[in-house]
C-alpha cells in the first residue's frame, strides 16, 4: 500500500512564545512535517528549500519580510500552497489582506484573529490541507497538446456542486464544474486546464461536452427533475453568437425549460465591452434562460449597474461569507446587497460555505438566500449527486 507523502507546514512568527504553541497544535495534524521561521525572510528562504509546500501560516506583522511581503513572494512559485493569515490588527486588515491574497493567485485561504483559539486554529489548517489539490493550485502547467489530447479522448467531465435551499431542507440548483480524469494525475481541476484553453481559444471545445452531459444529467431521473443548473460562461462564449444558438438548440431538443438553465457571468464580464454584453444578455433572457452575476460585492458593480442588466441571480462571493458571523462590515454589506436583491425580486446565493457558525448566521438573518460551500457539499461526479440532494449538514438553528 502506497503511503501519502507528509504534509509540509510552514509557520511564520516573530513571537517565540507564540510560535511555540502554534508548532505545538499542528503537531497534533497526523503525518505533517512543521518547520518554523521567525520573520518572512527566513520563512522565504526555507520556502525554496521545501518541494511541495501544503501550507503556509504566517504572522502578518513581522520585522523585516512582513506576511504580506512573505504572501507577494510566495505568489510568484510555481506552486502555490494553502494559506493561514494571522494578526492581531483590526479585522479589516486582515479581511483585506485576504483580498490581496486572493489577487495573487491563493485560492486555499484563511485568516485568524489573535488571540488564537486553539480549536479554531485546528479547525481551519485542517479544511486548509484538506481541500482537493486543484482548488490550491492555480497555475496551468499542463501544456496544450496533452490539454487537447484529453478533450479527444473523453478525458473531460462535470463535478456537481449542490445550492441548497434549507428552508425547503434540499437542493435547488446544481452548478456544472469541469474536471479532468487525468490517466496518470487523477482528478484536475479547472485551474489545469481553464485558462489554456481560455487563451489559445478552445474553450467552446469543453464547453460543448459540459453542457450536453450536464442537460442530459437533468434528464436522468426523478431526483434531478426539478433541479436548476448554473453554467459557467466564459467571455469569449458570450461573444460566440454560433455557440449561444446551439446552446438554445441543445435547450430545445431535450424539451428541457429554459428558465432551469442558470448562465452565469463574473462581474468582469458583465461591464467589459458594457453595450455588447447588454445585449447578448438581454437576448438569452428573452429565450427564457437564468442569469447570475457571479462573485458580487468584490468588483466594481453600482446599483445602476444592476438595475440595467436583466439579472435574476446574485451570487455572493465567499469573501463577504467567510466568518460573516463575527465580521460586522461583512454583516452590514450583505445586509444591504440582500435588500436590494429582494426590492429587485433577485434570488440570492451565497457562496463558500465552509463552517457551521456562518450557516447558522445567514440562515438566522437571510433564510431566503441560498447556500452553496464544502461544508454542505463538495463538488461530486453525476453519479453521487442523487445522495446529496439533502444536505450532510444543516444549521443548529433550524427546528
Amino acid at each position: 500500500m502506497n503511503r501519502k507523502p507528509p504534509r509540509q507546514i510552514l509557520l511564520a512568527e516573530d513571537s517565540s512564545s507564540q510560535r511555540k504553541l502554534l508548532k505545538a497544535l499542528c503537531q497534533q495534524i497526523p503525518n505533517a512535517i512543521i518547520h518554523e521561521a521567525a520573520d518572512g525572510t527566513w520563512a522565504f528562504q526555507l520556502s525554496r528549500k521545501i518541494p511541495r509546500l501544503d501550507l503556509v501560516i504566517t504572522d502578518l506583522n513581522m520585522p523585516g519580510m512582513d506576511g504580506i511581503e512573505l504572501v507577494e513572494q510566495l505568489s510568484r512559485q510555481p506552486h502555490i500552497p494553502s494559506l493561514l493569515l494571522i494578526s492581531g490588527h483590526s479585522p479589516d486588515l486582515l479581511a483585506n489582506s485576504v483580498r490581496a491574497a486572493q489577487e495573487l493567485g491563493f485560492t486555499g485561504i484563511g485568516h485568524l484573529a489573535k488571540p488564537i483559539d486553539d480549536n479554531l486554529f485546528l479547525t481551519e489548517i485542517t479544511r486548509l490541507l484538506d481541500l482537493p489539490k486543484d482548488i490550491i493550485d492555480n497555475k496551468s502547467s499542463l501544456p496544450l497538446i496533452d490539454i487537447i489530447t484529453g478533450l479527444a479522448h473523453n478525458q473531460f467531465c462535470a463535478f456537481y456542486q449542490p445550492i441548497y435551499d434549507l428552508r425547503q431542507g434540499k437542493a435547488v440548483q446544481i452548478e456544472a464544474l469541469a474536471r479532468w480524469r487525468h490517466p496518470t494525475m487523477g482528478i484536475l481541476g479547472p485551474n489545469q486546464f481553464i485558462g489554456m484553453l481560455e487563451h489559445e481559444g478552445f474553450i467552446s471545445l469543453l464547453t460543448h461536452r459540459i453542457v450536453q452531459t450536464s442537460l442530459d444529467l437533468l434528464m436522468r431521473g426523478p431526483e434531478t427533475q426539478d433541479l436548476r443548473l448554473s453554467i459557467n460562461l466564459s467571455r469569449r462564449l458570450l461573444d460566440d453568437r454560433e455557440f449561444l444558438d446551439w446552446l438554445v438548440e441543445q435547450v430545445e431538443s431535450r424539451g428541457l425549460a429554459f428558465d432551469r438553465i442558470v448562465l452565469e457571468i463574473t462581474e468582469t464580464m458583465a461591464f467589459t465591452n458594457f453595450g455588447h454584453t447588454l445585449a447578448t444578455l438581454l437576448r438569452l433572457r428573452m429565450r427564457g434562460f437564468e442569469l447570475s452575476l457571479d462573485d458580487f460585492g468584490t468588483g466594481h458593480t453600482t446599483l445602476e449597474h444592476i438595475k440595467n442588466l436583466p439579472l435574476t441571480e446574485l451570487k455572493f462571493d465567499r469573501i463577504l461569507i467567510k466568518d460573516i458571523h463575527q465580521d460586522a462590515r461583512s454583516q452590514s454589506i450583505i445586509a444591504g446587497m440582500a435588500n436590494i436583491a429582494r426590492e429587485l425580486g433577485l434570488r440570492m446565493v451565497a457562496e463558500g460555505i465552509d463552517s457551521p457558525q456562518d450557516l447558522d448566521y445567514l440562515c438566522a438573518h437571510h433564510p431566503d438566500i441560498e447556500l452553496q460551500g464544502f461544508l454542505l457539499c463538495k463538488p461530486v461526479p453525476a453519479e453521487e449527486l442523487a445522495k446529496h440532494i439533502f444536505p450532510s449538514c444543516q444549521s443548529s438553528r433550524r427546528a
